[in-house]
C-alpha cells in the first residue's frame, strides 16, 4: 500500500492542496462518484483512519420543497424526471470536514453547503422513456447523471457542476484554502 500522501503530482500548488501532503484523506462516503472526484483533483488514496483529515458529504436534488433521492423502479425514475421536466431544481450538497488539533476534545470540524441549480429542457414523452430504459438513473440522487446520458436532458447549469456529479469540488478546495489561512491549527498535527 502506498505511503501516506494525498497530493498528486499534477495537483494544482494551492496552500489548501499543499497542506495534505504526506496526509490520507478519509471520504467518509460509499458513493463511487465523490470518490472519483476527488481522486481526479487531487488524492492518490483515500485510506479510512481516524488519526487524518476526514470530509464526508450528502447530496440531494430539491424541486420546491421535495426532496428527491435515488429512485429503487423505473416508474418511480420516470415520475422524478416528469417532475423535473422543463423547471430547474436545485442540487445542495453538505461537505464536513473534520480535521485532528493536539488541544481536547483533538479534532476541529468546518462545513459547506453547495447549491447548483440544474434546468430541464421541455423534454419529450419518448426521451424521458428512453433515459429511464437506459437505466443510469437508478443509482443517482434526482433521477438523472449530467455526466452521462442524463446530460442530454439538461439545458444549462448554474453553479458548480461537480456538485451535480456528486462532489462540489472547487468549494471544497476553496474551504481547504480558508482553513489554511483562517485556522492555525489546521493540519498542524
Amino acid at each position: 500500500m502506498p505511503g501516506p500522501n494525498a497530493v498528486r503530482d499534477y495537483a494544482l500548488k494551492l496552500p489548501g492542496i499543499n497542506k495534505l501532503k504526506n496526509k490520507r484523506v478519509v471520504l467518509a462516503s460509499n458513493s463511487p462518484r465523490r470518490r472519483d472526484i476527488l481522486k481526479t483533483f487531487v488524492t492518490d488514496t483515500i485510506v479510512l483512519s481516524m488519526e487524518e483529515p476526514v470530509v464526508s458529504g450528502f447530496k440531494g436534488n430539491e424541486v420546491a420543497t421535495n426532496l428527491l433521492e435515488k429512485p429503487e423502479t423505473r416508474e418511480e425514475n420516470l415520475r422524478m424526471l416528469q417532475e423535473l421536466n422543463g423547471k430547474a431544481c436545485e442540487v445542495v450538497t453538505g461537505v464536513v470536514v473534520l480535521f485532528p488539533i493536539l488541544t481536547a476534545p483533538g479534532y476541529k470540524m468546518q462545513s459547506i453547503e453547495e447549491r447548483t441549480t440544474v434546468y430541464f429542457n421541455d423534454n419529450s414523452e419518448r426521451k424521458l422513456k428512453a433515459y429511464v430504459d437506459s437505466g443510469e438513473g437508478l443509482d443517482r440522487a434526482g433521477g438523472f447523471a449530467i455526466q452521462g446520458l442524463g446530460g442530454l436532458l439538461i439545458g444549462k447549469i448554474d453553479g458548480d457542476f461537480w456538485n451535480v456529479v456528486g462532489f462540489p469540488a472547487s468549494a471544497f478546495f476553496t474551504l481547504l484554502d480558508y482553513l489554511v489561512e483562517e485556522d492555525d491549527d489546521f493540519l498542524e498535527i
